[in-house]
């Protein structure tokens, strides 16, 4: 392999190598932003939660309310009938307060069932608020590990950058330019291997003429996509 192979093949690797870091970094803000969206989507979980059971402790307190009312209507009825003298009267007056009893009976009714349905919401409260409380310690463990694996990246990043001028002055110029040219693209092997005659970055059949100047190792460029090329294959003889 002559020398200019060798010298592009290991700026290739450095460049290669910092696309792949800057790639996997620039993942990194959308891995915190879906954490932080899970998050609030767990902390909503419970804020629902929670506040079901605000809303039936209401109910409750209303339903309280409601009796508390009827039985203070009751009394007035038992001290209306004390004074009432006609029969008549008196039957619709304990009409009236057997009315009261009844409303009173059904309001008990439902409050029972809503003290059922508060007790089913706070046990779903207690449990939000346990998968809250461990989420909240992974998703924190897991957000310092993100922005931990964010600093290593970019002190890779850097560390390949700085390494990368010395590895691109042996390389010709005319070659760097053409070679830069296409890494710039930021798409495919910029100095792609040849096999069987195939392009190693678009895939397509390469002339018979380029096959043969890349066996020779000369410099030559991708029929189709103007990509460097080279081959391990055996050269022609």
């Amino acid at each position: 392999m002559k020398q200019w192979i060798a010298d592009l093949l290991a700026l290739q690797e450095v460049d290669l190598r910092v696309r792949g870091l800057k790639t996997r970094l620039s993942l990194v803000p959308d891995e915190i932003a879906k954490i932080d969206r899970d998050f609030e989507a767990e902390k909503n979980k419970l804020t629902h939660a929670k506040e079901a059971s605000l809303s039936i402790e209401l109910e409750i307190k209303k339903r309280e309310a409601e009796i508390k009312e009827q039985n203070e209507l009751a009394k007035k009825y038992q001290i209306q009938s004390a004074m009432v003298k006609k029969n008549d009267e008196y039957k619709a007056m304990m009409n009236e307060i057997e009315n009261v009893k009844v409303k009173i009976s059904g309001i008990e009714t439902e409050q029972l069932v809503l003290m059922e349905k508060l007790e089913a919401a706070r046990n779903v409260f207690k449990s939000e608020e346990k998968i809250f409380k461990d989420r909240e310690k992974s998703i924190l463990d897991e957000k310092n590990e993100l922005k931990e694996l964010e600093g290593k990246l970019q002190a890779e990043i850097e560390k390949q950058i700085s390494s990368r001028a010395e590895v691109a002055a042996k390389v010709t110029p005319d070659i760097l330019s053409t070679y830069s040219r296409m890494l710039g693209k930021n798409k495919g092997t910029p100095f792609a291997e040849v096999h069987q005659g195939i392009c190693g970055n678009c895939h397509l059949k390469l002339t018979p003429q380029t096959v043969n100047s890349v066996r020779k190792e000369m410099k030559a460029c991708c029929d189709n996509c103007g990509h460097l090329l080279y081959t391990n294959e055996t050269t022609s003889s």
